[in-house]
């Protein structure tokens, strides 16, 4: 299946792997803090989703859903607008192997690869197996772009990436270095053949005036109580228009791919453009869910992409050798 052209669609379950919370753990997860002043907003939120859960068990979404729908009021514009900045803040949080000396806001970088094992085997696997055309991610973190690099790579072997749905040369700002004065690397350029779709925003991104400014951290998600550019995850989001290009572009990959791997991603009723997106570019694909949960979503799935060829495969890292089998064989998934 060499020539087989695919894209990989990643939701929180793929971050999860290397440490990331899921929707569920975002409200409640370990926060670097980078004011006091952002301590004191990060209670307050944590003070209200207390108080909102208190004797029931109800999903982080519809929290955020409900900060969502009150924004209208002051108070529920200050409560919304601090429960993205923390979620941003929980995200940006360095975790495991990317904890280092300098400043969290710095850390992380595009140009350090992950290290974890579960993902470079992922990307080893789908990279012998497929001629990978995307990736459309749904989460905010830069665990895909690091994992497949900046640039092309010999050791392991990488493709590179750039940003979809933007122009190119895209040069990212921020030393590679931080608090270095070499020129050279205040600056990086994404140089890969691998556009890496990210609907809904990034935490290295910044708006300035409509157009995205891109970092080679997560500094965004920390300065003036978090400016990074994401779409939060509440329900009946609208496409603002500096995503445009990115949505539109990210629907003739997913059109032109002819396997779809998802990892992670249980297609949640509340994000109904995701589920549009998908509809509307899915038919008569083969598609393969690596999840743990993936026989339980099999319907869910099927309910969006009536005619696609579904194929409900363990999470990983044990699926792994269950989609190794599956590109292996002559002919296709299907």
């Amino acid at each position: 299946m060499a020539g087989t052209s695919s894209v990989c669609i990643l939701g929180a379950g793929f971050s999860h792997i290397a440490g990331l919370p899921l929707a569920s753990d975002l409200l409640t997860s370990q926060v670097y803090a980078a004011s006091d002043a952002a301590l004191r907003r990060h209670s307050a939120v944590w003070i209200d989703y207390k108080a909102w859960t208190s004797g029931q068990h109800q999903p982080t979404e519809l929290y955020l859903t409900r900060l969502f729908s009150q924004r209208g009021t002051l108070n529920g514009a200050r409560l919304w607008a601090w429960a993205v900045e923390l979620l941003a803040a929980v995200l940006a949080t360095p975790k495991r192997s990317d904890r280092v000396a300098s400043s969290p806001r710095y850390q992380g970088r595009i140009t350090s690869p992950v290290r974890d094992p579960v993902h470079d085997d992922f990307w080893r696997c789908i990279l012998a197996g497929t001629e990978m055309k995307g990736v459309i991610t749904t989460n905010y973190d830069m665990l895909a772009e690091r994992g497949l690099r900046h640039r092309p790579m010999l050791r392991p072997q990488r493709p590179g990436v750039y940003y979809g749905g933007f122009p190119r040369p895209q040069l990212l700002k921020g030393q590679a270095s931080p608090f270095t004065t070499a020129i050279d690397m205040r600056s990086i350029e994404l140089t890969g053949s691998v556009p890496v779709f990210k609907l809904h925003g990034s935490l290295n991104w910044s708006l300035a005036d409509s157009n995205v400014i891109m970092y080679q951290d997560m500094r965004p998600a920390f300065r003036r109580g978090g400016d990074a550019a994401i779409v939060p995850p509440a329900a009946k989001k609208s496409i603002p228009a500096w995503m445009k290009g990115v949505w539109d572009e990210a629907a003739h990959v997913l059109d032109e791919a002819s396997l779809w791997i998802v990892v992670g991603y249980s297609l949640p009723p509340y994000d109904h453009d995701v589920r549009r997106l998908l509809a509307g570019t899915g038919a008569g694909k083969d598609v393969v869910l690596l999840d743990p949960a993936s026989k339980s979503l099999y319907a869910r799935w099927k309910d969006v992409l009536h005619d696609a060829q579904i194929s409900p495969l363990q999470g990983l890292p044990e699926g792994l050798g269950e989609i190794e089998e599956l590109l292996g064989q002559a002919g296709g998934v299907g």
